[in-house]
């Protein structure tokens, strides 16, 4: 992998699709502002040597920064325990043992250290450490002054770790070679980084086009994030995908090194993962037409459809798949969504109660599949009065497309 060519992520690799102007997802809209959301262009490019994927441009930061103080993001926790049993277990971890850590999604993970006796922590500090003042500034602020420069600050004021952990943060990197180096700043000579990330490969196999968020850059493999692990100078010492139901959680802990370790890298490996990337996009048309067709038909023979959650998935699905005309109503419980407007579309955000008020019978599920069941227990009285749940995520038991 040469990671030269990731410094200008318009002209790395080739095209593999281009999705037209798409919303920032994030940018929900008062009922009565007559404005849209505003649109960037949208390309996926493929690294060929690697099966690489990225986004061509990705969206101004600024555009990307949440205008809302109540919006929040959730990462896969149920693994944090296993998590740490590994790393107070790594070599030459002791109880004296110095944990750094990149953003407030590691706070949970320093928690169970510092329960466990690893009291030695500490955490980026957005506003001392990269001088972001906006207290609703995310991680898309974040990566974008997080420079040598800047870590080479924070390891004075903190000191270097033994260990960092960087928790769903890489795949947001405009500038990936200089993260990467920037992180490694923070770290002791032999002291290990705890990288994780979405692993992409079930929704690239499957064909789940929710999968591509205008804030995530990378979207990383197995195969590709251990490719850019070897050519960034690294040896893997724990390597795990955890599996969630949504998409799979990939750990990786790792040392520099001076060894070639990329020697294990197989040629047909990385011709597979191309082939999948090829097929991911080759797979768009048809499945617009697909799905399209399917809403037609159920919203032709039962009514209007709604839609359940209203979150940055359903902003793809409806985006992506070019059905937000289909849907009547975005359904979301949280107070402060209620009665906004969805960035695609306009389309209005009502609470649960407008599936018993109205002739809902079809409600599209983009929820994260884990959550599904606590809606479908909480609504039976909708299945009782003939209203039918399907989910926007293939391969799920109630996936929209294998529907009847």
């Amino acid at each position: 992998m040469n990671l030269s060519k990731l410094k200008n992520l318009e002209s790395s690799g080739e095209l593999l699709v281009d999705f037209g102007a798409q919303p920032v997802s994030n940018r929900f809209l008062a009922a009565n502002n007559p404005s849209e959301a505003p649109r960037f262009p949208l390309q996926l490019r493929l690294c060929p040597d690697t099966g690489l994927i990225h986004l061509g441009k990705p969206f101004p930061v600024e555009e990307l920064k949440p205008r809302y103080d109540w919006l929040t993001c959730f990462e896969p926790e149920q693994h944090l325990d296993n998590l740490v049993e590994v790393l107070i277990n790594l070599p030459g971890v002791t109880k004296q043992s110095v944990f750094g850590a990149y953003s407030f999604k590691d706070d949970s993970t320093l928690r169970r250290l510092e329960n466990r006796g690893y009291g030695r922590t500490w955490r980026i500090d957005p506003e001392q450490d990269l001088g972001i003042t906006d207290t609703r500034a995310n991680v898309e602020t974040y990566q974008s002054v997080f420079t040598r420069a800047r870590a080479e600050r924070i390891r004075e004021r903190h000191g270097a770790a033994d260990a960092l952990i960087v928790r769903h943060v890489v795949e947001h990197a405009y500038n990936l070679p200089e993260f990467i180096q920037a992180i490694r700043l923070l770290v002791k000579p032999g002291g290990y980084i705890a990288w994780e990330l979405p692993d992409c490969e079930r929704a690239l196999a499957g064909g789940d086009y929710t999968t591509i968020w205008e804030e995530h850059v990378f979207y990383f493999t197995s195969l590709t994030f251990k490719q850019l692990l070897h050519a960034s100078g690294f040896k893997i010492v724990h390597f795990e995908s955890v599996p969630y139901l949504l998409e799979n959680s990939i750990i990786a802990i790792v040392q520099e090194t001076s060894a070639d370790a990329a020697a294990g890298i197989s040629p047909h490996a990385v011709a597979d993962e191309v082939a999948r990337a090829r097929t991911f996009a080759e797979s768009l048309a048809r499945r617009r037409v697909g799905i399209r067709r399917k809403l037609e038909a159920m919203r032709r023979e039962r009514g209007p459809i709604a839609l359940f959650g209203a979150g940055h998935l359903s902003v793809a699905f409806l985006s992506l798949m070019e059905v937000g005309d289909l849907i009547c109503c975005v359904v979301d419980d949280n107070p402060h969504k209620k009665g906004m407007r969805m960035p695609i579309g306009g389309i209005e955000i009502v609470g649960s109660d407008a599936l018993y008020r109205g002739d809902i019978r079809v409600c599209l599920l983009s929820l994260n599949p884990q959550n599904q069941p606590k809606v479908l227990a909480n609504h039976q009285r909708f299945i009782r009065q003939g209203g039918v749940f399907v989910s926007i995520f293939p391969g799920s038991p109630l996936d929209l497309e294998r529907m009847p």
